[in-house]
């Protein structure tokens, strides 16, 4: 794992590299410390697979470094560090995978670098099916949603639409024990992590698109996105 870590106490950076080199992690991690917003976001973004950001930096909020990173990588992997609790909210409303308190220890930051790390291993997970000039190659991270046509499926992906012939019991089998993926019904398989909010007549996903499902199950449907969230 390649992290980036912004803050503006040079005391503060030195402690969080000792707690990294002593995580169990170590041995497959490289920490890149930045002092300021301006640093980080003048280097290759590209290369890092999250980013540790102070909420409260001098004259700027890392919370505006999170927006600039959403606007230049897709769904970067940010934990917010910070003294305060308050804004934990505003964290986690713009997709932080993790909030950390200060002074921080080193139960905290393995439980940071455990998240990261198991966000790594579910966006490698694949499905690999058979298509008219080969085989199609479909990440699990990009699956926004199926939606079921008898048994034909539409898998909504990063990159368009994908119809593969499949019954709905054969592709719930590709999904068991993925805590993204949710039946809303028997049309729509959604992945909560595009989902943006859940209203009174379905969900909100991040592209605009509401995907409705039966008012019965409205109850079941907030739990289940609930304990993904906690997961």
């Amino acid at each position: 794992m390649k992290i980036a870590a912004l803050d503006d106490d040079p005391l503060f950076l030195k402690s969080l590299g000792s707690l990294f080199h002593f995580s169990p992690f170590s041995g497959n991690l490289s920490l890149s410390c930045f002092s300021t917003s301006a640093s980080l976001l003048a280097s290759n973004l590209e290369e890092f697979d999250a980013f540790f950001l102070d909420i409260f930096l001098a004259n700027e909020s890392g919370l505006m470094v999170a927006r600039s990173l959403q606007t230049r990588l897709q769904n970067p992997l940010i934990i917010f560090m910070t003294s305060s609790r308050e804004e934990a909210v505003d964290a986690f409303a713009l997709g932080a995978l993790h909030y950390l308190v200060k002074p921080l220890d080193q139960a905290q930051v393995d439980s940071a670098l455990k998240r990261v790390n198991d966000k790594q291993v579910f966006d490698q997970k694949k499905l690999i099916l058979p298509g008219r000039d080969g085989q199609i190659v479909i990440w699990l991270s990009q699956i926004h949603y199926i939606e079921s046509f008898g048994n034909y499926k539409d898998i909504k992906t990063d990159e368009g639409v994908i119809s593969v012939r499949k019954s709905t019991s054969e592709v719930l089998a590709w999904l068991q024990g993925d805590l993204r993926f949710y039946p809303l019904s028997r049309s729509f398989i959604v992945n909560f992590d595009f989902v943006k909010s859940l209203k009174a007549d379905g969900l909100l996903l991040t592209s605009g698109e509401l995907l409705p499902f039966p008012r019965d199950k409205k109850k079941a449907i907030s739990a289940a996105f609930l304990n993904y969230i906690r997961s």
